[in-house]
């Protein structure tokens, strides 16, 4: 079937509608503390099982209840709340369909009157899901007449779970492990990380303490909850004497040292301690059962004291959730009712868990933060769910979300590769990591996904050392460990779509080829709603390009520590991603700093995303970040690379053709006439190459196992600068390590900004190679009306340079089989007219068949709308 393009031709699209490109007009999506209540002017929720949300009020003893009704009047199927301490509710039944409306009121001391918001209301449509839990009433309930053991449901399967591991080799190697620490000397209350701290300021002295003492929380408190393990693994009472014995020894140890009052440290050994009491229940005197309890009550309540009424609110307390509140669920459960404290403590985690999870993402699988931080919420993502589960009997692997994470491990970090370079930590996934590996290897066994499956078998069979050691899931493996049977179904992901847009979080990921690393080509685009949130970074409608499993092009730097000068002006920055500087100035750090995927189309041979980052610049003024800046002595100012310049629009195309080519078209424009600067960076050499169409500016790349350049055009006069520094040097000053325990180096790397002269509107176009054989040289097809034509390799390529003209981007294949087009071009196919929708849409054609798509919002802007 032949297929040609058509530029000049307008006749066979419909008139452009506005409505087709979007624009979102509000500060922020996603506010780091909650700022309006959710769900309201009649959104249509997507669970009949609601969960209402609203802004906290000031006060550390603030109260707060709910009613709702099918009236404005509320006298019709009237729901009303009991007085709580926390701003969420979780109804724990389904609901009518129809049109609800509820409000809430708060007061800030238990003696103030009840202060009541406006009415809200929304709407349950049929056939949404109905999942939904008991209340915490009820579990409490069902608490009442349940034995010690509470924890992993082993009260009822303590015989099971000894039967089933009698001959795991798993299981028998960590006995045997644990027999190593019968008789050892009780742990020191000491620096597990000593490090030296002359010449330090004072904050990074405090910086510094606190970091020589991370871990030693888990340090102590692993050998005692391993312990209790493997006396239920063998029946062993030394091991459980053992247990016993360092477990009353740390319970002594003053909560308020350094040693354990950080809550990192805290959170684990207040579970250490709860896990003893809980499984070493029947085999405790009244005595060391009181010294538990004494121990378990101060150290919780010095938890819980800083939740209610705050750790709900935030968009994500990223310490909570990623350790702190599975340690203290864990914990609540093993002593409610025989602590009173904690009954409230299970109350709260429990409703706050049904509201808020998954906290960094709603639907589609994603986690905002960038897989570098992901990984350190894997073990609350596998132990809550099976500890809820088991109190509620509600299946939390059930939820949308876990299941489209299958999908995102795979496409986000598949095995033998490094992953997104967005996010914290980002340089530290090269290559597969450890935990990687070992939360695929257990969620495939919760998650009927083959796709997974494979994923698990592949990580075993590459890095088979992951799983010859006691680990986070180790505990997660033994509780599911049926001894000999059926082998899961596991599928090779050859026949999924090779890319997959990750909405929720702003990821697009594009390959070659996901089931064969050696011969992928790997896109990542970057649009976050989230904003610069946590451990995100500003890296909106960023780039990060994989080949083979290495990072050829992406993010920059290092994590030294989450806010020094390295990380704030260099690695968090724009200046350290695959994105545009606007006069040399970074995108906004903070909630308001984000950006969005606007489209996406995948094919066989065109994949292709476009991202709307035109929210993403000016000013910062999150007082978070400005506080960050202030500790170490800096201004978020021009200086710095922070500030206004204007930006109106930055709208950025990104395809990958074949297994080759990557196109980038960039929209941009600003209130004023500024410097436009386009950047990639590589831990590879890049220097400037030879041009030879226009005023078009090559860099190329230098590795031993791939050739890569990119010929990067301007819609005006430009300049290249290519380098090998940072901003600011990244200097390793904590002795940080990679997780097998090594120094990291911290490096220089290579950096490319093509820089335009000063222009209120300007548009780039990037043409990049990938392969490992000789490039293919560009053919100049000439310019006509501002339009660029280019052939590289099977593909001519089209676009629009021309500013005072609509901005348009038009590919063809060699075969004629495989064509995009975007903006103010028409397609013709076999001598006869494609009909396109619309003027503005973006569409793809391969062997005949079309995808047309126009602006797509992400799903906060339809459901969480109240502001």
């Amino acid at each position: 079937m032949l297929l040609s393009l058509i530029i000049s031709s307008q006749l066979l699209f419909a008139q452009p509608d506005t409505q087709a490109v979007k624009q979102i007009n509000v500060p922020m999506l996603h506010p780091r503390v909650r700022e309006w209540a959710y769900p309201v002017n009649n959104v249509k929720v997507p669970s009949n099982s609601v969960c209402l949300l609203w802004p906290g009020i000031t006060g550390k003893n603030a109260f707060y209840k709910i009613m709702m009704a099918t009236d404005a009047q509320f006298t019709k199927n009237v729901i009303n709340g009991d007085e709580q301490r926390w701003a969420v509710y979780p109804l724990h039944q389904n609901i009518k369909e129809g049109k609800w409306f509820w409000k809430y009121a708060s007061k800030a001391t238990q003696n103030d009157k009840w202060q009541w918001s406006a009415t809200n209301s929304f709407v349950v449509e049929k056939s949404k899901s109905n999942i939904s839990s008991p209340s915490s009433k009820q579990v409490l309930v069902d608490l009442k007449n349940q034995k010690h053991p509470r924890l992993w449901s082993l009260n009822k399967n303590r015989e099971s779970f000894f039967t089933n591991n009698k001959s795991n080799p798993e299981a028998l190697a960590f006995v045997a492990s644990m027999r190593k620490l019968l008789g050892k000397p009780l742990p020191e209350e000491k620096p597990t990380r000593p490090r030296d701290t002359t010449g330090m300021n004072d904050l990074q002295k405090k910086q510094m303490i606190e970091f020589m003492y991370h871990g030693f929380g888990n340090k102590v408190a692993n050998p005692i909850k391993d312990l209790t393990v493997a006396y239920y693994l063998t029946k062993d009472r030394s091991f459980l004497d053992e247990a016993i014995k360092q477990g009353i020894h740390v319970a002594n140890m003053d909560p308020k040292g350094y040693a354990s009052r950080d809550d990192f440290n805290n959170g684990n050994i207040v579970e250490g301690l709860a896990t003893l009491y809980d499984l070493g229940y029947d085999f405790l005197s009244e005595k060391d059962k009181q010294l538990l309890k004494s121990a378990i009550k101060t150290r919780g309540e010095m938890i819980y004291k800083n939740l209610p009424n705050r750790f709900e609110l935030q968009m994500c307390d990223n310490h909570v959730w990623q350790h702190i509140l599975r340690n203290f669920s864990i914990t609540a459960l093993a002593v409610a009712n025989d602590i009173p404290e904690a009954n409230e403590w299970l109350t709260y985690v429990y409703e706050v868990w049904n509201a808020r999870f998954p906290v960094l993402a709603s639907t589609d699988g994603g986690w905002h933060e960038g897989n570098g931080y992901f990984r350190v919420h894997y073990k609350t993502l596998i132990y809550l769910p099976l500890l809820f589960g088991e109190i509620s009997g509600r299946d939390y692997f059930e939820e949308e979300w876990m299941h489209n994470l299958a999908y995102y491990i795979l496409y986000s970090y598949p095995p033998k590769s490094a992953s997104v370079s967005q996010g914290d930590m980002h340089e530290n996934l090269s290559d597969m990591v450890r935990n990687q590996a070992l939360f695929a290897d257990a969620l495939s066994t919760k998650i009927d996904n083959p796709y997974l499956v494979w994923y698990a078998k592949e990580s075993r069979k590459l890095y088979p050392n992951f799983f010859r050691a006691n680990d986070d899931f180790l505990l997660f493996r033994l509780l599911n460990y049926k001894g000999e049977k059926q082998e899961l179904a596991s599928k090779k992901p050859d026949d999924l779509p090779k890319s997959r847009n990750f909405n929720d979080v702003g990821l697009v990921a594009m390959h070659s080829s996901l089931n064969d690393i050696s011969r992928n080509v790997n896109v990542f685009f970057t649009s976050n709603p989230y904003g610069v949130a946590g451990h995100a970074h500003a890296a909106q409608n960023a780039l990060t390009i994989n080949y083979k499993g290495k990072k050829i092009y992406g993010g920059t730097g290092f994590y030294s520590n989450f806010s020094d000068a390295h990380n704030l002006l260099d690695y968090r920055s724009s200046r350290g991603h695959c994105t545009i500087l606007a006069d040399s100035l970074s995108q906004r750090l903070g909630e308001d700093g984000y950006g969005w995927i606007s489209r996406f189309m995948t094919g066989n041979r065109i994949q292709y995303a476009l991202g709307d980052a035109s929210n993403a610049y000016g000013n910062l003024t999150t007082a978070f970040w400005l506080d960050r800046f202030t500790q170490i002595g800096l201004k978020a100012d021009k200086k710095s690379g922070y500030g206004d310049a204007g930006v109106k629009q930055f709208r950025r195309h990104v395809l990958q053709l074949d297994s080759n080519y990557v196109v980038v078209y960039d929209e941009l424009e600003a209130v004023k006439p500024i410097q436009w600067t386009t950047q990639m960076h590589s831990p590879y050499l890049m220097k400037e190459g030879a041009a030879n169409i226009g005023n078009a500016k090559v860099f190329e790349l230098e590795a031993d196992f791939v050739k890569s350049n990119a010929t990067v055009f301007s819609s005006s006069n430009s300049t290249i600068s290519v380098h090998d520094k940072y901003n600011y040097p990244a200097k390793n000053w904590k002795g940080k390590t990679d997780d097998e325990g090594n120094i990291i180096q911290f490096s220089e790397q290579w950096h490319a900004g093509i820089s335009s002269s000063n222009k209120n509107k300007q548009r780039f176009l990037m043409i990049l190679q990938v392969q490992d054989k000789a490039l293919k040289p560009l053919k100049n097809l000439g310019i006509n009306k501002g339009v660029q034509k280019i052939q590289v390799g099977e593909w001519t390529i089209s676009a629009n340079l021309d500013t005072k003209e609509a901005a348009s981007l038009s590919i063809l294949s060699s075969d004629q089989k495989a064509a995009f087009s975007y903006g103010n071009n028409a397609l013709n196919v076999a001598g006869k007219a494609v009909k396109i929708n619309n003027a503005s849409s973006s569409v793809l054609i391969e062997n005949g068949i079309k995808q047309e798509v126009i602006d797509t919002l992400p799903a906060v802007v339809s459901q969480d709308i109240g502001n």
